[in-house]
């Protein structure tokens, strides 16, 4: 004899779950309490909650590690007044001419930076004097870089030793000349005797990174004594100007002129080529 299917209906409400009651032959089909609906959503919430936090404090402590990474490896002045130097963009190219008998031909290499110091001032606080002025494009800050020698002030300047063995240099200083597109503005007293300082910079003077132009640099030896005239030009002995560094030197009046007066402006991009700048001659036939 077929048995008949026993069937028993859905609680629509919590309260009449309550009411359901069991079959009395007892099979399984015990229904009674049933769960309220709400609790798997409950449990889901949570742990939404909990995921979003946890991200939270993940992306807090990359962002914190982000920024102490940021801060050591941006270059700042040490106590000593050295720093980070760039990364050599050379590498193994020494090999690569180490039986080379090449010659490359000279570089002409001007500052990218000139500051001026008061000769009295003990700290040796530097400021820039420049020929930026407003148009309608922004500021606009030329070239020109000024170079001032006389007994109240001296003037600290910055080369960037360019390309690879070309580490043979000399000094150079060429009364600029007037022409239709620039004024170097000159007034200089004949012959008068200027020292050229090297300073103790293992920094780049460079505006952006945070101390690099507030004071001078130490000076650290006498590279040269030249006399300026707007009549001749006066070149330094040759010097040793490595790759990958900075080559940094202050202009100041020699104790043998101690009224010496020179005042320029200069542009590497006039012509014909004038101001002071330094020669870079191949170094490879020269033992590197």
């Amino acid at each position: 004899m077929r048995s008949t299917a026993e069937y028993i209906a859905l609680a629509s409400s919590e309260d009449e779950a309550s009411k359901v009651s069991c079959p009395s032959d007892g099979r399984a089909h015990a229904y009674s309490n049933v769960t309220n609906s709400s609790g798997p959503y409950n449990a889901l919430l949570v742990c939404a909650c909990i995921a979003a936090l946890l991200s939270s404090v993940l992306s807090v402590l990359l962002f914190a590690r982000d920024m102490s990474l940021d801060l050591l490896i941006t270059p700042t002045r040490s106590p000593n007044g050295r720093s980070l130097r760039r990364p050599s963009q050379y590498m193994n190219l020494d090999r690569v001419l180490e039986n080379s008998t090449y010659d490359f031909p000279p570089i002409t290499n001007f500052p990218p930076v000139t500051f001026q110091v008061k000769v009295n001032d003990p700290l040796r606080t530097m400021w820039e004097d420049e020929r930026g002025w407003y148009s309608k494009h922004g500021t606009v800050y030329p070239d020109d870089r000024r170079i001032v020698v006389n007994a109240e002030t001296s003037t600290v300047l910055q080369f960037r030793n360019m390309d690879y063995a070309m580490e043979r240099c000399i000094l150079n200083i060429t009364i600029p000349q007037r022409t239709d597109t620039f004024d170097p503005n000159v007034t200089v007293l004949e012959r008068s005797s200027v020292d050229i300082w090297v300073l103790d910079a293992g920094t780049e003077l460079l505006r952006y990174i945070d101390g690099a132009t507030e004071y001078a640099p130490k000076r650290r030896e006498l590279l040269t004594t030249l006399s300026f005239s707007a009549l001749s030009s006066s070149s330094s002995g040759q010097f040793h100007c490595p790759s990958v560094h900075f080559t940094t030197l202050e202009l100041s009046c020699s104790p043998s002129m101690p009224n010496c007066n020179v005042d320029f402006w200069q542009d590497q991009r006039a012509r014909p080529i004038g101001g002071l700048h330094m020669i870079q001659y191949s170094s490879i036939r020269s033992g590197r």
